[in-house]
């Protein structure tokens, strides 16, 4: 009998609480926030150059929020869709009028990008779920043309501020690559941006990258299929079989509580 760890959607995808335009969230829980806006927003001519994005790259944003990121990405000449989890959000950003995206989703972004080869890559700024549902947008991150891309503001002056995501998200990254050949990128950039109740000066930001090619978006197309529509099977195949060891490698970037075992002969 041989037991895998790997994700349980029925916990991963469970109704999350949805943030409205104003909402935001510190070590002391939530709040309302004055000034509507990521809590940093880019202004920086190179920033397509210092993340690897070219002029008209098809760039899904996923947990958009207020759009700052997402937004200079385009403005700089990638062409970006627009995601979150929040209906509430999405409409406060269509209704911005100066900054206009090619599409807009409502979503989680475990179900995005839902075709492979549909975007160049997905980006996102510091998501939260990285033990749950984040991972699982990694995942889909593979089937992208190029990658995925995740940014983390540094403080190497406060790293406690940064909660689990400064060892969850290269987690991540590296276990992806792990299990399914992709190439894990994590490096430090300076990004020139405003940050809240701040001047607008040059940041240092930790990028974390996964590269995909033909065999990781293979592996990864039969694996979501198998965990969105077959992992509850008596019998496994042995395809099934090679979905279930990569996602034992991949389930390491994830917390326990999200995973499950699945027992074979």
């Amino acid at each position: 009998m041989k037991t895998y760890k790997i994700p349980n959607l029925k916990e991963i995808l469970k109704p999350l609480w949805l943030h409205n335009p104003g909402d935001a969230v510190n070590q002391k829980g939530w709040h309302k926030q004055e000034i509507l806006m990521q809590s940093s927003k880019p202004k920086d001519p190179e920033i397509l150059k210092k993340l690897g994005i070219k002029k008209r790259d098809k760039v899904l944003a996923i947990t958009g929020f207020y759009g700052d990121w997402a937004y200079e990405l385009q403005k700089y000449g990638a062409k970006v869709d627009f995601s979150d989890v929040s209906k509430q959000m999405v409409n406060w950003v269509k209704k911005r009028r100066d900054r206009k995206f090619e599409k807009y989703f409502v979503s989680g972004y475990e179900l995005l990008p839902k075709k492979e080869n549909e975007y160049d890559w997905t980006f996102t700024y510091e998501a939260c779920g990285g033990g749950q549902g984040l991972p699982i947008a990694y995942l889909r991150y593979l089937l992208n043309k190029k990658g995925g891309i995740l940014i983390l503001f540094f403080r190497p002056d406060a790293p406690e501020k940064m909660g689990g995501k400064l060892k969850r998200y290269p987690l991540i990254v590296n276990q992806l690559a792990k299990a399914y050949g992709g190439k894990a990128i994590v490096i430090k950039k300076k990004i020139k941006a405003h940050r809240v109740n701040r001047s607008v000066m040059n940041y240092t930001y930790i990028i974390h990258k996964i590269l995909t090619n033909d065999y990781p978006r293979e592996k990864a197309k039969k694996d979501i299929e198998f965990l969105f529509n077959n992992q509850n099977k008596k019998v496994f195949s042995k395809e099934n079989t090679d979905s279930l060891k990569r996602l034992n490698i991949f389930a390491k970037a994830m917390g326990d509580k999200f995973l499950k075992e699945v027992k074979i002969n």
